[in-house]
């Protein structure tokens, strides 16, 4: 836990504050750190989303293109990028062994998203980095 403002916020709570500042700074709909499996851990997603079957899902890509290469005798991805005419990016990025990040925006293209989820990267890794030490 850290104190910020006087109030003790968690690393789950600092987690999310991290990915609303990714959202508010380059404008995207929808951030989430998920687990490898699938689980979410912390996110920003519209209210509509289902944010089970997003975060299912995005792990499911990150790890099939990783078997894909890994089937090949290749190094693994560092992230996979989709993009849609209509529907924008998605960027899905191993964070750790246990962790990656997702971003999904309708604004900007992949080189775009891509630097905002490096940055993230580096900011999150930071909030667990000091959450581990104070363990």
């Amino acid at each position: 836990m850290k104190l910020q403002g006087g109030k003790y916020i968690s690393i789950v709570g600092q987690l999310r504050e991290e990915l609303d500042r990714l959202s508010r700074e380059y404008d995207i709909e929808i951030t989430a750190l998920v687990s490898r499996s699938g689980v979410p851990i912390a996110w920003h997603l519209p209210d509509e989303s289902s944010l089970e079957t997003f975060a299912t899902l995005s792990a499911t890509i990150l790890g099939a293109s990783e078997v894909v290469y890994s089937g090949l005798g290749r190094p693994t991805p560092q992230r996979v990028t989709i993009e849609s005419e209509a529907g924008g990016t998605f960027v899905a990025s191993g964070l750790d062994k246990k962790t990656i990040i997702v971003a999904m925006s309708k604004n900007g293209g992949y080189v775009r998203l891509t630097e905002a989820i490096k940055e993230a990267e580096h900011r999150i890794k930071e909030v667990l980095s000091s959450e581990r030490a104070e363990l």
